[in-house]
């Protein structure tokens, strides 16, 4: 009986022994291929790999489990809309200056400058008022204070810059002491847009004038901001004026095209005949060859002159 337990325990011995040695053997070749694995793999396989295996985006722990979530989730968030500025309130009308009754005004012409300057006081934006005083001041003398309520005219209401008796009230006071006549001559420079230099030369080529205002005049005329105030028609008349030499034919196209009856003077002098230098009986043509242009440019002016004229309405029916 112990004998076959012996033997028993031997032959199972020897199987555990032997189940070792298998399994030592198959540990020992699977290490055997790893190790010729490694010994055989391409480097830059396995650089390329591990790389693309870190470059992988890890799992977001919040990502919705529908495909609709993740296409929202991925889309950009709409930009919010801009706020609306608040509408500004609407600035209110200026109200139209007030104005003097017919009355009121009469009854302070009637009592001359005074009244009329404490009625300026109370309508000071009424060019009614202003011209009035304006031209009272002037009849009274007062020259230097109707050339500032000219002005202050000129200001509220600049078509009164054409009021004939203004102009003339202007004209005589650049006749006058030289202080009155610097305002004068600042007055049509500055404050009478196209009027102020057509006074100026009003004062350069009217015989009235002495030698000091019109000297003066000429030379504001070539000030640049007065030449820009000017009219083409009179910076033409103008340079025509100060012509030392026969003009040439540009300049005597520009004539045709924008001179008044102001260059027509100027071209019909140079086509008369004058008194020839150091003859007392001979006449003779400053500018002889171009007679014809002249002859030429002096029709163009004159029809555009009487065309003018034609098309001005009646003085009644301007009157009414």
């Amino acid at each position: 009986m112990s004998g076959s337990v012996s033997h028993v325990g031997e032959s199972g011995l020897g199987r555990s022994k032997a189940a070792a040695t298998l399994a030592a053997l198959g540990l020992l070749a699977a290490t055997g291929l790893v190790c010729g694995a490694v010994a055989l793999r391409d480097p830059t396989a396995v650089t390329a790999l591990e790389g693309g295996a870190s470059a992988l985006p890890s799992p977001s722990p919040a990502a919705a489990p529908s495909s609709s979530g993740r296409e929202s989730s991925s889309a950009p968030a709409p930009e919010p809309a801009p706020a609306l500025a608040p509408a500004e309130p609407e600035a209110p009308a200026k109200a139209p200056p007030a104005r003097a009754q017919p009355a009121e005004l009469e009854s302070a012409q009637a009592a001359g400058s005074a009244a009329l300057g404490s009625l300026a006081q109370r309508y000071p934006e009424d060019p009614a008022v202003l011209r009035a005083l304006a031209v009272a001041q002037g009849r009274e003398k007062a020259m230097a204070a109707a050339l500032l309520t000219a002005q202050r005219l000129f200001e509220v209401a600049p078509e009164e810059a054409g009021n004939d008796e203004l102009k003339q009230i202007i004209l005589r006071a650049a006749n006058g002491t030289p202080d009155l006549a610097l305002t004068a001559f600042d007055l049509m420079a500055k404050h009478m847009g196209s009027r102020g230099p057509d006074l100026l030369y009003e004062v350069v080529t009217a015989p009235k004038f002495g030698d000091w205002p019109r000297d003066h005049a000429s030379t504001r005329l070539m000030e640049s901001s007065v030449r820009q105030l000017a009219s083409p028609a009179l910076l033409v008349a103008d340079d025509l004026r100060r012509l030392t030499e026969c003009p040439t034919k540009a300049m005597l196209a520009r004539v045709r095209e924008e001179g008044d009856v102001r260059a027509l003077h100027y071209i019909k002098a140079l086509g008369t005949p004058q008194p020839c230098r150091g003859h007392r009986t001979r006449r003779c043509l400053r500018c002889g060859p171009l007679q014809k242009e002249l002859r030429a440019t002096a029709s163009v002016i004159e029809k555009r002159k009487n065309d003018k004229a034609a098309a001005a309405p009646p003085a009644a029916s301007a009157a009414r």
